[in-house]
Protein backbone atom coordinates (compact mmCIF):
# COMPACT_ATOMS: atom_id res chain seq x y z
CA UNK A 1 0.00 0.00 0.00
CA UNK A 2 1.00 3.46 -0.89
CA UNK A 3 1.42 5.60 2.32
CA UNK A 4 0.86 9.45 2.25
CA UNK A 5 0.78 11.59 5.42
CA UNK A 6 -1.11 15.02 5.40
CA UNK A 7 0.21 17.68 8.08
CA UNK A 8 -2.24 20.27 7.43
CA UNK A 9 -4.09 22.37 10.38
CA UNK A 10 -7.30 22.71 8.20
CA UNK A 11 -10.13 19.65 9.07
CA UNK A 12 -12.18 20.54 5.82
CA UNK A 13 -8.97 20.03 3.78
CA UNK A 14 -7.74 16.81 5.91
CA UNK A 15 -11.02 15.52 5.29
CA UNK A 16 -11.20 16.41 1.33
CA UNK A 17 -7.91 14.86 1.14
CA UNK A 18 -8.34 11.78 3.01
CA UNK A 19 -11.64 11.00 0.83
CA UNK A 20 -9.43 11.80 -2.55
CA UNK A 21 -6.44 9.95 -1.44
CA UNK A 22 -8.48 6.71 -0.52
CA UNK A 23 -10.69 7.08 -3.72
CA UNK A 24 -7.58 6.99 -5.85
CA UNK A 25 -5.76 3.94 -3.84
CA UNK A 26 -3.69 5.37 -1.31
CA UNK A 27 -3.43 5.07 2.29
CA UNK A 28 -4.02 8.37 3.87
CA UNK A 29 -2.86 9.43 7.61
CA UNK A 30 -3.43 12.64 8.99
CA UNK A 31 -1.48 15.04 11.18
CA UNK A 32 -3.05 18.66 12.20
CA UNK A 33 0.81 19.96 13.18
CA UNK A 34 4.35 19.76 12.27
CA UNK A 35 5.49 18.24 15.77
CA UNK A 36 2.66 15.62 15.62
CA UNK A 37 3.41 14.88 11.71
CA UNK A 38 7.15 14.36 12.76
CA UNK A 39 6.23 11.77 15.32
CA UNK A 40 4.07 10.20 12.56
CA UNK A 41 6.96 10.18 10.36
CA UNK A 42 9.29 8.44 12.38
CA UNK A 43 6.13 5.79 13.76
CA UNK A 44 4.94 4.97 10.45
CA UNK A 45 7.93 6.00 7.50
CA UNK A 46 5.07 7.10 5.12
CA UNK A 47 6.47 7.19 1.49
CA UNK A 48 4.95 10.49 0.31
CA UNK A 49 3.83 13.28 2.98
CA UNK A 50 1.73 16.38 1.89
CA UNK A 51 2.75 19.61 3.62
CA UNK A 52 1.02 22.60 4.35
CA UNK A 53 3.52 25.48 4.90
CA UNK A 54 1.60 27.87 7.47
CA UNK A 55 1.41 26.13 10.47
CA UNK A 56 0.77 26.86 14.31
CA UNK A 57 3.88 26.19 15.95
CA UNK A 58 6.82 25.23 13.86
CA UNK A 59 6.08 26.15 10.40
CA UNK A 60 6.02 23.81 7.52
CA UNK A 61 9.31 25.18 6.04
CA UNK A 62 10.98 24.03 9.80
CA UNK A 63 9.61 21.01 9.37
CA UNK A 64 10.85 20.58 5.88
CA UNK A 65 14.10 21.02 7.16
CA UNK A 66 13.52 18.77 10.42
CA UNK A 67 12.23 16.33 7.74
CA UNK A 68 15.31 15.98 5.40
CA UNK A 69 17.25 16.05 8.15
CA UNK A 70 15.83 13.35 10.22
CA UNK A 71 14.41 11.32 7.47
CA UNK A 72 16.32 12.22 3.98
CA UNK A 73 14.10 9.22 2.44
CA UNK A 74 10.53 10.91 2.66
CA UNK A 75 9.46 12.95 -0.42
CA UNK A 76 7.80 15.85 0.77
CA UNK A 77 5.25 17.85 -1.42
CA UNK A 78 4.42 21.65 -0.07
CA UNK A 79 0.82 23.23 -0.02
CA UNK A 80 1.54 26.78 -0.66
CA UNK A 81 -0.37 29.70 -1.90
CA UNK A 82 -0.36 30.21 -5.50
CA UNK A 83 1.75 32.91 -5.78
CA UNK A 84 4.15 32.49 -2.89
CA UNK A 85 7.28 32.95 -4.69
CA UNK A 86 9.59 33.29 -2.29
CA UNK A 87 7.77 30.11 -0.08
CA UNK A 88 8.36 28.04 -3.42
CA UNK A 89 12.21 29.11 -3.66
CA UNK A 90 13.33 28.30 -0.79
CA UNK A 91 10.97 24.95 -0.16
CA UNK A 92 12.78 23.97 -3.54
CA UNK A 93 15.71 24.46 -2.10
CA UNK A 94 15.14 22.44 1.19
CA UNK A 95 14.85 19.72 -1.24
CA UNK A 96 11.20 19.77 -1.50
CA UNK A 97 10.01 17.38 -3.84
CA UNK A 98 7.13 19.50 -5.52
CA UNK A 99 4.24 22.21 -4.10
CA UNK A 100 1.06 21.95 -5.01
CA UNK A 101 -0.73 25.43 -4.97
CA UNK A 102 -3.90 26.40 -3.14
CA UNK A 103 -6.88 26.50 -4.02
CA UNK A 104 -6.21 23.19 -4.35
CA UNK A 105 -6.40 21.57 -7.85
CA UNK A 106 -6.88 17.80 -7.15
CA UNK A 107 -5.86 16.80 -10.44
CA UNK A 108 -2.48 18.76 -10.05
CA UNK A 109 -2.07 16.12 -6.54
CA UNK A 110 -2.66 13.49 -8.52
CA UNK A 111 0.05 14.22 -11.35
CA UNK A 112 2.60 15.52 -8.64
CA UNK A 113 1.27 12.18 -6.38
CA UNK A 114 2.42 9.77 -9.10
CA UNK A 115 5.05 11.42 -9.95
CA UNK A 116 6.15 10.71 -6.57
CA UNK A 117 5.05 7.47 -6.89
CA UNK A 118 7.10 6.81 -9.67
CA UNK A 119 10.70 8.18 -8.17
CA UNK A 120 10.09 6.68 -4.85
CA UNK A 121 9.94 3.02 -7.22
CA UNK A 122 13.22 4.11 -9.07
CA UNK A 123 14.85 5.80 -6.28
CA UNK A 124 14.30 2.28 -3.97
CA UNK A 125 16.33 0.72 -6.08
CA UNK A 126 19.29 3.52 -5.44
CA UNK A 127 21.45 3.77 -2.69
CA UNK A 128 20.34 6.65 0.05
CA UNK A 129 22.43 10.11 -0.08
CA UNK A 130 22.36 12.00 2.72
CA UNK A 131 23.55 16.07 3.70
CA UNK A 132 23.43 18.75 6.00
CA UNK A 133 20.02 20.61 5.06
CA UNK A 134 20.36 23.69 7.54
CA UNK A 135 17.67 26.05 6.85
CA UNK A 136 19.37 29.84 5.55
CA UNK A 137 17.84 32.84 5.52
CA UNK A 138 14.59 33.39 3.00
CA UNK A 139 15.68 34.56 -0.61
CA UNK A 140 15.14 37.42 -1.32
CA UNK A 141 14.45 38.62 -5.14
CA UNK A 142 12.22 40.70 -7.79
CA UNK A 143 10.92 37.85 -9.63
CA UNK A 144 7.35 37.75 -10.04
CA UNK A 145 4.33 35.03 -11.68
CA UNK A 146 2.48 32.42 -11.24
CA UNK A 147 2.62 31.14 -14.23
CA UNK A 148 3.43 27.55 -14.50
CA UNK A 149 6.20 28.49 -16.36
CA UNK A 150 7.54 30.87 -13.63
CA UNK A 151 6.68 27.86 -11.45
CA UNK A 152 9.22 25.99 -12.91
CA UNK A 153 11.95 28.34 -13.02
CA UNK A 154 11.10 28.87 -8.98
CA UNK A 155 12.07 24.94 -8.65
CA UNK A 156 15.27 25.34 -10.49
CA UNK A 157 16.60 28.29 -8.76
CA UNK A 158 15.27 26.50 -5.73
CA UNK A 159 17.34 23.48 -6.83
CA UNK A 160 20.61 25.40 -8.20
CA UNK A 161 21.27 27.60 -5.21
CA UNK A 162 21.83 24.24 -3.11
CA UNK A 163 25.24 23.39 -5.31
CA UNK A 164 28.04 25.99 -7.24
CA UNK A 165 28.34 24.50 -10.51
CA UNK A 166 28.16 26.75 -13.62
CA UNK A 167 24.84 27.84 -14.88
CA UNK A 168 23.76 29.19 -17.83
CA UNK A 169 20.74 31.54 -18.22
CA UNK A 170 19.34 31.64 -21.48
CA UNK A 171 16.25 34.15 -22.62
CA UNK A 172 15.48 37.15 -24.74
CA UNK A 173 16.61 41.07 -23.55
CA UNK A 174 14.32 41.88 -20.77
CA UNK A 175 12.95 38.57 -19.60
CA UNK A 176 14.66 38.86 -16.40
CA UNK A 177 18.25 37.14 -16.45
CA UNK A 178 19.82 39.15 -13.90
CA UNK A 179 17.26 38.64 -11.60
CA UNK A 180 17.57 35.10 -11.60
CA UNK A 181 21.12 35.27 -11.59
CA UNK A 182 20.81 37.43 -7.99
CA UNK A 183 18.61 34.84 -6.63
CA UNK A 184 20.16 31.51 -7.12
CA UNK A 185 23.30 33.74 -5.44
CA UNK A 186 21.26 34.62 -2.89
CA UNK A 187 19.69 31.46 -1.81
CA UNK A 188 23.15 29.95 -2.02
CA UNK A 189 25.75 29.15 0.64
CA UNK A 190 27.55 31.82 -1.19
CA UNK A 191 25.03 34.96 -0.45
CA UNK A 192 27.52 36.85 2.24
CA UNK A 193 29.99 37.02 -0.57
CA UNK A 194 30.15 39.41 -3.35
CA UNK A 195 27.75 39.11 -6.23
CA UNK A 196 29.68 40.72 -8.52
CA UNK A 197 28.22 40.99 -12.18
CA UNK A 198 29.92 42.04 -15.70
CA UNK A 199 27.78 43.38 -18.30
CA UNK A 200 30.43 41.65 -21.31
CA UNK A 201 28.54 43.46 -23.64
CA UNK A 202 29.09 47.06 -22.47
CA UNK A 203 32.83 47.06 -22.54
CA UNK A 204 35.20 47.80 -25.38
CA UNK A 205 36.83 44.34 -26.03
CA UNK A 206 40.40 46.35 -24.90
CA UNK A 207 38.71 46.79 -21.64
CA UNK A 208 37.17 43.55 -20.84
CA UNK A 209 39.92 41.20 -20.35
CA UNK A 210 41.07 43.68 -18.11
CA UNK A 211 38.00 43.82 -15.74
CA UNK A 212 37.75 39.86 -15.77
CA UNK A 213 41.29 39.06 -14.85
CA UNK A 214 42.99 42.24 -13.48
CA UNK A 215 46.70 43.88 -14.49
CA UNK A 216 49.75 44.66 -12.45
CA UNK A 217 51.39 47.92 -12.35
CA UNK A 218 52.51 49.32 -15.88
CA UNK A 219 50.63 46.36 -17.61
CA UNK A 220 49.71 49.02 -20.73
CA UNK A 221 49.48 52.67 -21.16
CA UNK A 222 47.41 54.55 -18.43
CA UNK A 223 47.87 51.31 -15.95
CA UNK A 224 47.32 52.45 -12.28
CA UNK A 225 50.82 52.59 -10.75
CA UNK A 226 49.42 49.53 -7.96
CA UNK A 227 47.56 47.63 -10.46
CA UNK A 228 44.22 46.77 -10.06
CA UNK A 229 42.33 43.28 -9.05
CA UNK A 230 39.66 42.25 -11.89
CA UNK A 231 36.39 40.61 -11.09
CA UNK A 232 37.34 37.52 -10.77
CA UNK A 233 39.42 38.36 -7.43
CA UNK A 234 37.01 40.56 -6.17
CA UNK A 235 34.25 37.96 -6.47
CA UNK A 236 36.85 35.40 -4.45
CA UNK A 237 34.57 33.30 -2.40
CA UNK A 238 31.24 34.12 -4.14
CA UNK A 239 29.41 34.52 -7.74
CA UNK A 240 30.76 35.82 -10.69
CA UNK A 241 27.56 36.79 -13.52
CA UNK A 242 28.55 37.57 -16.67
CA UNK A 243 26.22 38.75 -18.82
CA UNK A 244 25.72 38.68 -22.15
CA UNK A 245 28.98 36.90 -22.50
CA UNK A 246 28.03 36.04 -26.16
CA UNK A 247 30.15 39.45 -26.64
CA UNK A 248 33.13 37.87 -26.01
CA UNK A 249 35.89 37.52 -28.53
CA UNK A 250 37.47 33.71 -29.38
CA UNK A 251 40.91 35.20 -27.21
CA UNK A 252 38.66 35.97 -24.37
CA UNK A 253 36.92 33.16 -24.37
CA UNK A 254 40.27 30.61 -24.50
CA UNK A 255 41.49 32.58 -21.00
CA UNK A 256 37.64 32.12 -19.62
CA UNK A 257 37.55 28.39 -19.93
CA UNK A 258 40.99 28.01 -18.49
CA UNK A 259 39.82 30.06 -15.62
CA UNK A 260 36.93 27.87 -15.11
CA UNK A 261 38.93 24.53 -15.47
CA UNK A 262 41.89 25.48 -13.28
CA UNK A 263 40.32 28.36 -11.00
CA UNK A 264 43.00 30.05 -11.36
CA UNK A 265 43.35 33.63 -12.82
CA UNK A 266 46.81 35.10 -14.20
CA UNK A 267 46.46 39.07 -14.06
CA UNK A 268 47.59 40.98 -17.62
CA UNK A 269 50.81 41.80 -16.84
CA UNK A 270 51.80 39.32 -14.25
CA UNK A 271 53.79 36.31 -14.08
CA UNK A 272 52.11 34.42 -11.16
CA UNK A 273 48.76 32.56 -11.21
CA UNK A 274 46.17 33.74 -8.53
CA UNK A 275 43.71 30.97 -7.00
CA UNK A 276 39.91 31.92 -6.78
CA UNK A 277 36.53 30.84 -5.40
CA UNK A 278 34.36 31.50 -7.93
CA UNK A 279 30.66 29.67 -9.11
CA UNK A 280 30.10 31.55 -12.44
CA UNK A 281 26.88 32.29 -14.04
CA UNK A 282 26.41 33.35 -17.33
CA UNK A 283 23.76 34.62 -19.41
CA UNK A 284 22.20 35.38 -22.86
CA UNK A 285 20.09 36.38 -25.58
CA UNK A 286 22.03 34.97 -28.37
CA UNK A 287 21.60 31.02 -29.60
CA UNK A 288 24.94 30.11 -28.32
CA UNK A 289 24.04 26.49 -29.73
CA UNK A 290 23.85 28.05 -33.35
CA UNK A 291 27.20 30.79 -32.46
CA UNK A 292 28.72 27.66 -32.14
CA UNK A 293 27.74 26.23 -35.35
CA UNK A 294 29.00 29.40 -37.02
CA UNK A 295 32.74 29.36 -35.14
CA UNK A 296 31.72 31.90 -33.16
CA UNK A 297 31.56 31.02 -29.61
CA UNK A 298 33.84 27.99 -28.64
CA UNK A 299 32.37 24.52 -28.60
CA UNK A 300 34.06 23.35 -25.35
CA UNK A 301 33.25 26.41 -23.33
CA UNK A 302 29.58 26.35 -24.37
CA UNK A 303 29.52 23.19 -22.84
CA UNK A 304 30.95 24.05 -19.67
CA UNK A 305 28.06 26.85 -19.75
CA UNK A 306 25.31 24.42 -20.53
CA UNK A 307 26.16 21.78 -17.62
CA UNK A 308 22.80 23.27 -15.99
CA UNK A 309 20.95 25.57 -17.98
CA UNK A 310 17.98 27.48 -17.09
CA UNK A 311 15.74 29.50 -20.30
CA UNK A 312 13.42 32.07 -19.16
CA UNK A 313 10.25 32.18 -21.01
CA UNK A 314 9.40 35.53 -23.00
CA UNK A 315 6.59 37.44 -21.53
CA UNK A 316 4.13 36.67 -24.44
CA UNK A 317 4.87 33.11 -23.17
CA UNK A 318 3.12 33.99 -19.90
CA UNK A 319 0.63 36.81 -20.57
CA UNK A 320 -1.14 35.46 -17.41
CA UNK A 321 1.60 36.76 -15.45
CA UNK A 322 0.66 40.38 -16.96
CA UNK A 323 -1.59 41.42 -13.98
CA UNK A 324 0.75 40.40 -11.05
CA UNK A 325 3.65 42.25 -12.85
CA UNK A 326 1.51 45.30 -13.31
CA UNK A 327 1.31 45.58 -9.41
CA UNK A 328 3.91 44.75 -8.43
CA UNK A 329 5.54 47.75 -10.49
CA UNK A 330 3.04 50.31 -9.77
CA UNK A 331 3.85 49.23 -5.99
CA UNK A 332 7.56 50.26 -6.83
CA UNK A 333 6.97 53.31 -8.76
CA UNK A 334 4.24 54.88 -6.24
CA UNK A 335 6.87 56.98 -4.41
CA UNK A 336 8.82 57.78 -7.53
CA UNK A 337 5.92 59.35 -9.33
CA UNK A 338 4.72 60.96 -5.92
CA UNK A 339 1.08 60.02 -6.34
CA UNK A 340 -0.78 56.66 -5.65
CA UNK A 341 -2.56 54.69 -8.32
CA UNK A 342 -5.59 52.39 -7.67
CA UNK A 343 -4.40 50.63 -10.96
CA UNK A 344 -5.78 50.25 -14.63
CA UNK A 345 -9.22 50.12 -16.08
CA UNK A 346 -10.67 47.05 -17.55
CA UNK A 347 -10.11 48.12 -21.66
CA UNK A 348 -6.27 49.33 -20.21
CA UNK A 349 -5.47 45.56 -18.48
CA UNK A 350 -7.06 43.84 -21.88
CA UNK A 351 -4.76 45.91 -24.07
CA UNK A 352 -2.09 45.08 -22.21
CA UNK A 353 -2.37 41.28 -22.41
CA UNK A 354 -3.56 41.69 -25.97
CA UNK A 355 -0.04 42.97 -26.59
CA UNK A 356 2.65 40.68 -27.50
CA UNK A 357 5.95 42.93 -25.69
CA UNK A 358 9.03 42.09 -27.93
CA UNK A 359 10.67 43.72 -25.11
CA UNK A 360 9.63 41.55 -22.16
CA UNK A 361 8.96 42.36 -18.99
CA UNK A 362 11.31 45.19 -19.23
CA UNK A 363 9.23 47.00 -21.89
CA UNK A 364 6.11 46.48 -19.28
CA UNK A 365 7.87 48.27 -16.60
CA UNK A 366 8.95 50.79 -18.97
CA UNK A 367 5.23 50.81 -20.24
CA UNK A 368 3.98 51.39 -16.43
CA UNK A 369 6.07 53.68 -15.64
CA UNK A 370 5.31 55.94 -18.43
CA UNK A 371 1.21 55.03 -17.64
CA UNK A 372 1.42 56.31 -14.23
CA UNK A 373 3.66 59.27 -15.01
CA UNK A 374 0.92 60.06 -17.91
CA UNK A 375 -2.23 59.24 -16.13
CA UNK A 376 -4.08 61.86 -14.67
CA UNK A 377 -6.05 60.43 -11.97
CA UNK A 378 -5.51 57.47 -9.93
CA UNK A 379 -6.73 55.01 -12.66
CA UNK A 380 -4.33 54.28 -15.99
CA UNK A 381 -6.92 54.11 -18.61
CA UNK A 382 -5.92 53.46 -22.45
CA UNK A 383 -5.39 56.57 -23.62
CA UNK A 384 -2.13 56.42 -21.37
CA UNK A 385 -0.78 53.99 -22.31
CA UNK A 386 1.79 54.37 -25.39
CA UNK A 387 0.50 54.00 -28.90
CA UNK A 388 2.02 50.73 -30.17
CA UNK A 389 -0.05 49.01 -27.10
CA UNK A 390 -3.53 50.77 -28.30
CA UNK A 391 -3.73 50.03 -31.96
CA UNK A 392 -2.00 46.51 -30.96
CA UNK A 393 1.14 46.65 -33.11
CA UNK A 394 4.91 47.98 -33.00
CA UNK A 395 5.40 51.39 -34.57
CA UNK A 396 8.39 51.05 -37.23
CA UNK A 397 10.28 53.64 -35.94
CA UNK A 398 12.48 53.12 -39.29
CA UNK A 399 9.45 54.03 -41.55
CA UNK A 400 10.29 57.12 -42.96
CA UNK A 401 6.69 58.68 -42.53
CA UNK A 402 7.26 57.61 -38.88
CA UNK A 403 10.42 59.94 -38.94
CA UNK A 404 9.29 62.73 -40.81
CA UNK A 405 6.19 63.52 -38.63
CA UNK A 406 8.53 62.73 -35.45
CA UNK A 407 11.36 65.54 -36.65
CA UNK A 408 8.80 67.68 -37.96
CA UNK A 409 7.05 68.18 -34.47
CA UNK A 410 10.06 68.81 -32.23
CA UNK A 411 11.89 71.35 -35.09
CA UNK A 412 8.45 73.24 -35.01
CA UNK A 413 9.05 74.09 -31.25
CA UNK A 414 12.99 74.54 -31.48
CA UNK A 415 12.10 76.77 -34.90
CA UNK A 416 9.53 78.85 -32.42
CA UNK A 417 11.87 78.79 -29.66
CA UNK A 418 14.41 80.60 -31.65
CA UNK A 419 12.16 83.17 -33.70
CA UNK A 420 11.40 84.33 -30.19
CA UNK A 421 14.80 84.54 -28.53
CA UNK A 422 16.05 85.92 -31.82
CA UNK A 423 19.09 82.86 -31.27
CA UNK A 424 20.96 82.43 -34.46
CA UNK A 425 22.70 79.03 -35.59
CA UNK A 426 19.54 77.15 -35.68
CA UNK A 427 21.00 74.52 -38.22
CA UNK A 428 23.91 73.94 -35.92
CA UNK A 429 22.62 73.68 -33.27
CA UNK A 430 19.86 71.05 -34.60
CA UNK A 431 22.49 68.94 -36.39
CA UNK A 432 24.40 68.89 -33.21
CA UNK A 433 21.59 67.45 -31.15
CA UNK A 434 20.75 64.93 -33.82
CA UNK A 435 24.58 63.58 -33.94
CA UNK A 436 24.70 63.28 -30.31
CA UNK A 437 21.04 61.75 -30.33
CA UNK A 438 22.36 59.56 -33.35
CA UNK A 439 25.89 58.26 -31.59
CA UNK A 440 24.52 57.69 -28.12
CA UNK A 441 21.71 55.14 -29.80
CA UNK A 442 24.05 53.45 -32.17
CA UNK A 443 26.73 52.77 -28.70
CA UNK A 444 23.97 51.77 -26.61
CA UNK A 445 22.64 49.19 -29.73
CA UNK A 446 26.23 48.06 -29.93
CA UNK A 447 27.22 47.55 -26.03
CA UNK A 448 29.67 50.77 -26.49
CA UNK A 449 31.76 48.71 -29.20
CA UNK A 450 33.35 51.58 -30.92
CA UNK A 451 34.75 50.07 -33.81
CA UNK A 452 30.53 48.45 -34.60
CA UNK A 453 29.56 51.96 -33.95
CA UNK A 454 31.86 53.48 -36.27
CA UNK A 455 30.97 50.91 -39.24
CA UNK A 456 27.72 51.61 -39.13
CA UNK A 457 27.48 55.01 -39.05
CA UNK A 458 30.10 54.91 -42.04
CA UNK A 459 32.87 56.94 -40.42
CA UNK A 460 36.20 56.30 -39.06
CA UNK A 461 36.72 55.16 -35.71
CA UNK A 462 39.11 57.97 -35.08
CA UNK A 463 36.07 60.46 -35.92
CA UNK A 464 33.54 59.23 -33.88
CA UNK A 465 35.85 59.24 -30.79
CA UNK A 466 36.60 63.07 -31.53
CA UNK A 467 32.65 63.17 -32.00
CA UNK A 468 32.31 61.38 -28.59
CA UNK A 469 34.46 63.84 -26.85
CA UNK A 470 32.54 66.40 -28.57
Amino acid sequence: MKNVLVIDDDEKICWAFEQFLEGEGYCPSIANNAEEGLRRIAADKPDIVLLDVKLPGMSGLEALAEIKAQHPWVIVIIITAYDDVETTIEAMRLQAFDFVPKPIDLDIVKSVLERAFRTQSVRSTLPIETADQSPTAEIGHRLVGKSSQMREIYKLIGIMASNTMTVLIEGETGTGKDLVARAIHTGSPRKTSPFVPVDCGALPDELLESELFGYEAGAFTGAKKEGKPGRFELANGGTLFLDEVSNMTPTLQVKLLRALQTQEIERLGGTRRLNVDVRVIAATNQELSEMVKRGQFREDLYYRFKRIALHLPPLRERQEDIPLLITHFLQLIQEELGKSIRGISKEGMELLQDYHWPGNVRELENCIRSAGTLCRADVILPDDLPPEIRTGHQIDPTSTSYLQESLKSVLQDMTKAAITEKRPGLYEEVVALLDKALIELVLDEFSGNHSKTAELLGISRTTLLKKIKK
